[in-house]
């Protein structure tokens, strides 16, 4: 199998005063094309990774760092290993070699990545004969454009099918087809009812979804049960959000609780939650003061592109905070840092744009 492969952008950073007349890059048909991980084709995963490479003076790839997360660690995983079976050219100054950074992104489509006809007849059979769980995943597969062309109208026909037949994950997705989740106060009443489905069966997601737009509605008494119950099911975003309500109370003996519901949001990947937990770590909010912590924290909210996170990740590399100092490494995560302020300001200006 193939994958798409782009280059994004290239950067190149070398100590201050210094400038390289010959970037450090890779070398041109050096690459051979990593397989798609398995588990990420069938769970439908795909994205963009940027990655950061250091290319020492004997030209070899001496450090790779994720800048930028596809949003799947599988992904993530395959992309590192993709660099690695490169070969690299160091930058050149005053025509000598030098270690620099250098970026570029690997970009996983489902371009010829297409089910087989046989495999697809076979899904498209079941489904036809009403079994929800296949009706689910071709929907998906639709929508995703691994059966070829993207579908939108077909894949969500057949995920409505199975959420009518009251397959929660379904009902979810059917939700989450209809609303922004940054705009949970603009939920249909249609949205509201699938999500009402799905949480009648105790849906993790269902419940998390359905409180944050009851929240938004301002009905809190409704809401908190869902949330509590999303919590219960140790749903991340959930533990993460109730995690932040806490800590923002202020009161001394929420800290435990809070800090205890981030963690274990943490553990299970959210990466708000390892934003709070890393300022938390930074001034002792609940949890002892540690530069190392905080960065351990740091580091999964910057690569998830949380500008905050990467800002003050860039500060522990250019003071030396709870890391090993790297001025490098510093202007790397600045400049991240910059490009996503760049991307927030512009998606905040198209959505004003549609508004008015």
């Amino acid at each position: 199998m193939k994958k798409a492969l782009a280059v994004l952008a290239w950067s190149l950073f070398v100590l201050p005063a210094m400038a390289a007349t010959s970037m450090a890059h890779i070398q041109p048909g050096s690459c051979e094309k990593p397989a798609w991980p398995r588990e990420s084709l069938r769970a439908l995963e795909k994205g963009r990774v940027i990655l950061a490479f250091l290319v020492g003076e004997d030209g070899k790839l001496h450090e790779t760092t994720v800048l930028r997360s596809s949003g799947f660690a599988r992904l993530d995983r395959a992309s590192v290993e993709g660099l690695a079976l490169c070969q690299f050219k160091p930058a050149i100054e005053d025509d000598k070699p030098i270690a620099a950074w250098a970026r570029i992104a690997y970009v996983w489509t489902f371009e010829n990545q297409g089910l087989s006809s046989s495999e697809l007849s076979t899904l498209e059979r079941s489904a036809r004969q009403g079994t929800a769980a296949s009706q689910f995943e071709l929907g998906k597969i639709y929508l995703s454009g691994r059966a070829g062309k993207r579908n939108v109208e077909a894949g969500t026909q057949w995920i409505r099918r199975a959420a009518d037949q009251g397959l929660a994950g379904a009902q979810v997705a059917m939700a989450l087809t209809q609303i922004s989740s940054s705009r949970f106060n603009n939920a249909s009443e249609e949205t509201v009812d699938w999500l009402r489905k799905a949480a009648a069966q105790d849906h993790p997601a269902g419940l998390y979804l359905l409180a944050r737009v009851l929240m938004a509605q301002g009905k809190m008494a409704e809401a908190q049960p869902l949330m509590d119950r999303a919590v219960a099911q140790q749903h991340p975003e959930a533990m993460s959000l109730v995690g932040v309500q806490l800590l923002d109370s202020g009161r001394s003996e929420d800290l435990p609780r809070a800090t205890a519901l981030l963690q274990q949001a943490a553990a299970k990947g959210d990466n708000n939650a390892h934003w709070m937990l890393a300022e938390s770590y930074a001034i002792g909010r609940g949890l002892p003061q540690s530069n190392e912590l905080a960065v351990e924290h740091f580091r999964p909210a910057a690569i998830a592109g949380i500008g905050p996170a990467q800002r003050e990740l860039g500060l522990a590399y250019a003071n030396g905070k709870g890391i090993k100092q790297d001025a490098a490494l510093a202007k790397l995560w600045r400049d991240a840092a910059d490009e996503t302020d760049k991307r927030k300001a512009r998606a905040e200006a198209e959505a004003q744009a549609k508004v008015n």
